[in-house]
């Protein structure tokens, strides 16, 4: 098989819808589908490949896998597979955003959570990320950008044109594999491939802000199977989204052994988590979209009873060349009995400790204009954007505990308003460090006050959620981060702030759209 692996860097924002739906909320997928890569190279290819084309872009044979988030540390990260699940409202990582494996259950091999003095345990499935072997927990960062159409005769916002985008953020790096069977020619693979080692435009609005992106060829090698399982069944993780059909070639959710070869087994349907969705993918090349794709999502989980005697080596030879349709633009990709499905439990490697640096830094020139450039450096709003994701993800679950407490309804509107969380972000504009939070909750003119609408709710019977907040916006939070130095710790506290309220704001845009 011909294999090679591409790393792709966000140069901008990029847009890969979850769906083609024009009407409400806009929401990116936290991956890069194989069919954009699969279009980057029909574009610069196609027209010269003559009959070579069906090879390459249509056949199955030459497949573009999705893009997925690499980690901190380098390594790939798959999506978070659905037979996992964790108590519910617990906290799923530590300092070092790895997932806690000590409350993480396999359900394909147990079918709860162990009691806790006595007490049952409520149990959640995990559905968002991505995670390592290493146990690190990725969400790809997401920006929502609102934008209106305008009108080319008046040059002025055009009437009810108002729309968004929910985009990648700049900067993440994304890995994935190209493939194609032996019967392909290694020139037609070896051609496709450097097309794509370049800067190239993916996913919408391209000729706007977003989609550029730089890609490299790398060498590392995709998941291999796994051991069998000891209870002779067979563990199925979805890396891609999965399209299949049945007898009569309709579109099925329901998968069964034949469609991977393993006639006379049994799909255990209390042992398997799946999830679907359905799109209609747009091709630019025809100006139109395609035919509704419905799919099994990344992430999902099968467990198969194989029939005895299985042939193992031909399962993962048929695996490795995708399952089902559409497999030209990534999907249908399987790992078999992966290790993080092997026990109860996960077991999570120990990450690999950082490089040490071969020589001292060379010192820069000293000169006013490289002076002025390292005070403009970026670490310290680096520190507070982490920080900030962190906060918005602790809001958002305390308000959700503070609505279970009270038994508000889930669609009745509650806490602080989208204008209250922007009069936060203008009081950060204006102020830093210790004078900002004073100016968001000490005195009559606070912003935020313990007995203001929205800031006075009940969070536990003990708290407000404005005292929660004074606690949680504390300037000590970001200014006694060692990775900030002390003439950057006033405006890092008032960039975190900044970029809370921002967050916070997308978020119940989002949801009430």
């Amino acid at each position: 098989m011909h294999r090679a692996c591409l790393e792709i860097e966000l140069l901008e924002d990029c847009v890969f819808s979850a769906r083609a739906a024009t009407e409400g909320g806009h929401e990116s997928l936290d991956r890069i589908p194989g069919a954009a890569l699969l279009g980057a190279a029909a574009a610069r290819l196609y027209a010269g490949l003559g009959t070579e084309a069906f090879t390459a872009f249509h056949s199955g044979r030459l497949r573009f896998g999705d893009g997925l988030p690499l980690a901190p540390s380098g390594a790939a990260a798959w999506p978070v597979p659905r037979a996992w699940h964790h108590p519910k409202n617990a906290a799923l990582t530590g300092d070092d955003n790895r997932l806690r494996k000590d409350l993480l259950f396999n359900f394909t091999i147990r079918n709860e959570i162990p009691e806790q003095e006595g007490r049952r345990i409520q149990p959640k499935q995990l559905r968002q990320g991505h995670v390592t072997g290493y146990g690190e927990w990725v969400r790809p960062r997401r920006d929502l950008r609102l934008k209106t159409a305008i009108e080319a005769t008046t040059g002025r916002a055009a009437e009810g044109q108002l729309f968004g985008y929910d985009a990648l953020h700049r900067g993440q790096v994304f890995r994935a594999w190209i493939e194609a069977d032996e019967t392909v020619d290694a020139a037609l693979f070896e051609r496709v491939v450097e097309a794509l080692t370049n800067e190239v435009l993916l996913g919408r609005s391209r000729s706007a802000e977003y989609g550029r992106a730089r890609i490299a060829r790398v060498e590392a090698e995709p998941p291999r199977p796994g051991d069998p399982a000891p209870d002779g069944r067979l563990r199925l993780w979805l890396l891609s989204d999965l399209a299949l059909v049945d007898a009569q070639g309709q579109p099925t959710l329901q998968p069964t052994p034949g469609h991977f070869g393993l006639d006379g087994g049994e799909i255990l349907w209390d042992r398997t988590f799946l999830r679907a969705r359905r799109y209609s993918p747009w091709n630019a090349a025809r100006g139109g979209f395609d035919r509704e794709r419905l799919v099994l999502e990344a992430g999902s989980v099968l467990t198969i009873a194989p029939s005895p005697g299985y042939d193992r080596e031909a399962l993962i030879e048929r695996l490795a060349r995708g399952v089902g349709r559409h497999r030209e633009a990534g999907l249908g990709r399987f790992w078999l009995d992966p290790p993080l499905l092997a026990d109860d439990q996960p077991a999570f490697a120990a990450p690999p400790e950082p490089a040490a640096a071969d020589a001292k830094p060379t010192a820069p020139p000293d000169h006013p204009l490289v002076a002025w450039l390292q005070d403009q450096g970026s670490g310290w709003k680096l520190v507070a954007e982490r920080e900030a994701d962190r906060f918005v993800e602790d809001y958002f679950d305390t308000i959700k505990k503070a609505r279970r407490f009270g038994g508000i309804a889930k669609d009745a509107v509650f806490g602080p308003s989208r204008s209250q969380w922007g009069q936060v972000l203008a009081t950060a504009r204006a102020c830093r460090g210790n004078t900002l939070h004073g100016a968001l909750f000490n005195g009559d003119d606070a912003v935020i006050k313990e007995n203001g609408e929205g800031w006075d709710i009940d969070i536990d019977g003990r708290h407000t959620l404005a005292g929660w907040l004074r606690e949680r916006l504390d300037p000590t939070i970001i200014e006694r981060s060692a990775e900030i130095q002390d003439k950057d710790r006033h405006r890092a506290y008032a960039h975190f702030v900044r970029m809370s309220a921002r967050r916070i704001q997308d978020r119940i845009r989002r949801r009430r759209t």
